[in-house]
């Protein structure tokens, strides 16, 4: 009901407040979750400031797809263009102007996303990218990271936010079943680094840590 919805109202409002807009049912999506679903979320660490950001995240299923859309405003992310020829949902994105990638070109969407990301970037907007690439089981140690992130963030002199979470527990990755519990999201400092290969190496070692921090 919301994307048609939104796909009738967004030619009358301008692209921020359709992010905003997005965002707050989003919010709502999430608290009807925590009550039919008993998923409730538990938060470490902040991002701070106004400014834009590259934020990293760890892959495991959907939840964190919805949930990391609430931590900045406004927020893209990066998803696949197939994804667009789905009926209202699609698009529904396609008038959110996200960074569309073709998944079987990979040097060509890893370019796209560095220039896409650049004016997403310089116009307000921060970037949510997942640099594994696919879901990943909870518990395991995060799979080989692209440089995406740390392109970005370099190329335009922001700060890269990473974030652990362990939502797979609750909301297993192509399962319907949900399980109840309470999602551990973690918001850390900016990565460091000289280059983006030292920044993507500092980014999955902090990630592998939280990882196995969640499994003690």
């Amino acid at each position: 009901m919301f994307t048609a919805f939104f796909v009738v109202i967004s030619p009358f409002i301008g692209l921020k407040k359709r992010y905003g807009l997005t965002s707050r049912y989003i919010s709502l999506l999430l608290i009807v979750l925590k009550f039919l679903c008993r998923i409730d979320w538990e938060v470490r660490g902040d991002i701070l400031g106004k400014k834009p950001v590259v934020i990293a995240s760890n892959h495991q299923g959907l939840w964190e797809s919805f949930y990391l859309q609430t931590l900045a405003n406004p927020l893209t992310t990066i998803i696949k263009k197939e994804l667009l020829y789905v009926p209202f949902f699609g698009w529904s994105l396609y008038l959110l102007n996200p960074i569309k990638i073709n998944r079987s070109k990979k040097i060509q969407s890893a370019k796209r996303v560095i220039v896409s990301g650049s004016q997403k970037l310089c116009n307000g907007f921060s970037i949510l990218l997942f640099p594994e690439g696919t879901r990943k089981i909870p518990g395991k140690q995060v799979g080989k990271f692209a440089r995406s992130a740390a392109d970005l963030a370099i190329k335009n002199n922001v700060d890269l936010i990473p974030i652990y979470h362990d939502s797979g527990l609750y909301w297993k990755n192509k399962k319907f079943i949900k399980f109840p519990g309470t999602v551990k999201v973690i918001i850390g400092t900016p990565i460091q680094g000289k280059d983006s290969s030292e920044m993507t190496k500092n980014l999955v070692d902090w990630m592998n840590k939280k990882a196995s921090m969640s499994t003690e």
